[in-house]
C-alpha cells in the first residue's frame, strides 16, 4: 500500500466544488464580467485570422454532433472541437488577457470550454436526445457561469503561480495548466461529484502538455496551442463523468507535475493562501495591445518616452531594451520576418518598440502580415534596438529598462514595473470599449453599430441574464 501523503490538489478539488456564488466578493464578480466580454470579443476578432479557417476545415473533414457553435461562423459541431475552434481564434491575436505572475492566458482555454458547455447543458433538444446518459441538462444562468469562470481561473493560476518559478522557460503555462481550470469550472456546470472531479483532475493531467517551440519557430501552430488545451479540459470532464478514472497525485506524485517538470519544488503558499476569500481572477491584466503581454511594457517605456521628451524618431541612432529572463525568452530574439510575420511582430521587443515611437499605440491591423512585411520604416528602426537580459533571478515578466540614444547624443530613458492592463494600472471603461469595438471589427462577420450595441449590453448584464444560452443570438 502507498505510504504516500495526500496531493495537494485535493485541496482546489474541494475549492471548485465547495465555493457557492454567493461567496464569491462582487468585486471578483464584477472583474470576471470584464474578462469574459473581453475574451468573447478576442474569439470574434480571431475568427478572421490565420489558420483558423484551415482548423474550421479540419475539423469538417471528421465530422461532429451539432452540439455547440462556432463562433463567428454560426457553425455548429461536438463540444470539444467548438471549444477547440473557439479557443484557437481567443489567442490568434495575442489579445487574450494574462496573468502576470503566472504568465498564464487563462480565459482563452476557460471561457470557449465552459461557454460550449453551457450551451450543450442549456439546449432543450439535448435533454431527450442523450436521456441515456448520466447529465443534467438544465438553463445555466450568468451568475452561475461567472461564478465557474471565476473559480476556474483561480485554480489555474494558483497552479501556475506555485509552479512558475522552478519552471523551464521553454514549457507554456498556459497549455500546462489551462486543462485543470477547464476542469475546475465544468465540473461546477455538470454538478460533478468528488471522484468524478478528481479523475477528471487527472486526465486533464496524461494531457498536460505545452511548448514555445512554435512561438520560436514562427509556426502557426502557436495559436492552436490553447485549442488542445481546451478540447483536454472538456474531453476530461465528459470522460470522468462516464466513470474513466484518472490519475490521483498529480501536483506531488511520484511522476507529478513538481517533480517532472518543477525540479521536485513546489509553492504550496500559492495554492492554500486565502483560498475561498481571495481570489486570483482579480490579478488577471487585460491586454491593451495585440501582442505578448511581455511587449506591452516595452511598448509603454516607449510611449512614455515620447511623450516625456522632444525629438524626432529621426534621430534615434541606436536603443537598448533590458528583460528579465522571462521576457527575454519570449521577446529577446533579434527580429526577422518568416513565415508568419504577425508572430515575428508580436514577439518582438525590437518591433514593438519601433512600432509604437513611429505610430504610437498598436492596434490589430497593425499585426496584419502584410501591414508587417511592408513597414519598411518600423524594421529598419527595430534593427538599431537590441535587447539584453538582466535581473536573472527574476521569474516575472516585469521590470523592464528602455533607453535610446539619440543624434544630439542625449540619452533618454525610462523603466516600467506595472504594464498598462495590470490590476494596478487598469485600462479605463474607454479602453475596454475601444478594445471591445475594434475585436468586433475583425470579426469575420460583419456586425452593425446596433449589433454591437447589443452584444455590449448583454456582456455588460451577463449577471442578471437567466439562461446563458440567450447569448448565442447576439453572436
Amino acid at each position: 500500500m502507498s505510504t504516500q501523503k495526500c496531493d495537494s490538489i485535493e485541496i482546489l478539488i474541494k475549492h471548485s466544488l465547495a465555493v457557492q456564488e454567493n461567496e464569491i466578493p462582487d468585486d471578483v464578480m464584477s472583474k470576471t464580467q470584464e474578462l469574459f466580454q473581453d475574451t468573447l470579443a478576442c474569439i470574434l476578432a480571431g475568427s478572421s485570422s490565420d489558420g483558423i479557417k484551415s482548423l474550421l476545415d479540419t475539423v469538417q473533414l471528421w465530422g461532429g454532433h451539432e452540439q455547440a457553435t462556432i463562433l463567428g461562423f454560426s457553425e455548429q459541431t461536438s463540444v470539444p472541437f467548438a471549444a477547440m475552434i473557439n479557443s484557437a481564434m481567443g489567442h490568434a491575436r495575442d489579445f487574450d488577457d494574462t496573468h502576470d505572475k503566472a504568465v498564464n492566458h487563462g480565459c482563452v482555454t476557460l471561457v470557449p470550454a465552459i461557454l460550449v458547455l453551457a450551451e450543450f447543458l442549456s439546449s432543450p433538444t439535448n435533454t431527450e436526445k442523450y436521456k441515456d446518459h448520466d447529465i443534467l441538462f438544465r438553463k445555466i444562468s450568468g451568475r452561475e457561469f461567472l461564478a465557474s469562470l471565476a473559480v476556474g481561473l483561480d485554480v489555474a493560476n494558483r497552479i501556475g503561480t506555485a509552479f512558475i518559478a522552478y519552471l523551464h522557460t521553454g514549457w507554456l503555462p498556459t497549455t500546462l495548466w489551462g486543462a485543470f481550470g477547464c476542469v475546475a469550472a465544468g465540473a461546477r456546470l455538470l454538478k460533478m461529484d468528488e471522484k468524478q472531479t478528481r479523475d477528471a483532475f487527472g486526465l486533464a493531467y496524461s494531457q498536460a502538455q505545452g511548448n514555445r517551440q512554435a512561438l520560436v519557430d514562427g509556426a502557426l501552430a502557436k495559436r492552436m496551442q490553447p485549442g488542445f488545451c481546451s478540447y483536454a479540459g472538456v474531453q476530461s470532464l465528459f470522460m470522468a463523468l462516464n466513470g474513466i478514472s484518472g490519475s490521483r497525485n498529480i501536483l506531488q506524485g511520484v511522476f507529478g507535475i513538481s517533480e517532472l517538470y518543477a525540479d521536485s519544488n513546489i509553492d504550496i503558499e500559492c495554492i492554500t493562501n486565502n483560498l475561498g476569500s481571495s481570489f486570483e481572477t482579480s490579478n488577471i491584466s487585460i491586454k491593451p495591445y495585440p501582442s505578448c503581454r511581455c511587449t506591452h511594457a516595452v511598448i509603454d517605456a516607449a510611449l512614455k518616452i515620447k511623450k516625456e521628451h522632444e525629438f524626432k524618431v529621426s534621430d534615434i541612432v541606436s536603443g537598448e531594451i533590458s528583460l528579465p529572463p522571462v521576457s527575454m525568452g519570449q521577446i529577446g530574439n533579434l527580429f526577422k520576418i518568416r513565415k508568419n510575420p504577425t508572430v515575428d511582430a508580436q514577439f518582438s521587443a525590437q518591433y514593438t518598440a519601433a512600432l509604437s515611437f513611429i505610430k504610437g499605440e498598436p492596434a490589430l491591423n497593425d499585426f496584419e502580415p502584410e501591414v508587417i512585411s511592408s513597414a519598411d520604416n518600423v524594421i529598419s528602426l527595430a534593427s538599431l534596438f537590441k535587447t539584453v537580459e538582466f535581473r536573472h533571478d527574476s521569474r516575472e515578466m516585469t521590470p523592464i529598462e528602455m533607453k535610446i540614444k539619440l543624434k544630439d547624443a542625449r540619452i533618454l530613458e525610462a523603466g516600467i514595473t506595472n504594464a498598462l492592463g495590470s490590476p494596478t494600472n487598469p485600462l479605463s471603461q474607454e479602453d475596454l470599449l475601444f478594445k471591445f469595438n475594434d475585436c468586433l471589427d475583425n470579426c469575420i462577420k460583419q456586425y452593425t453599430p446596433k449589433q454591437k450595441d447589443a452584444l455590449l449590453n448583454i456582456t455588460q448584464n451577463i449577471l442578471d441574464i437567466d439562461d446563458i444560452s440567450k447569448l448565442f443570438k447576439y453572436l
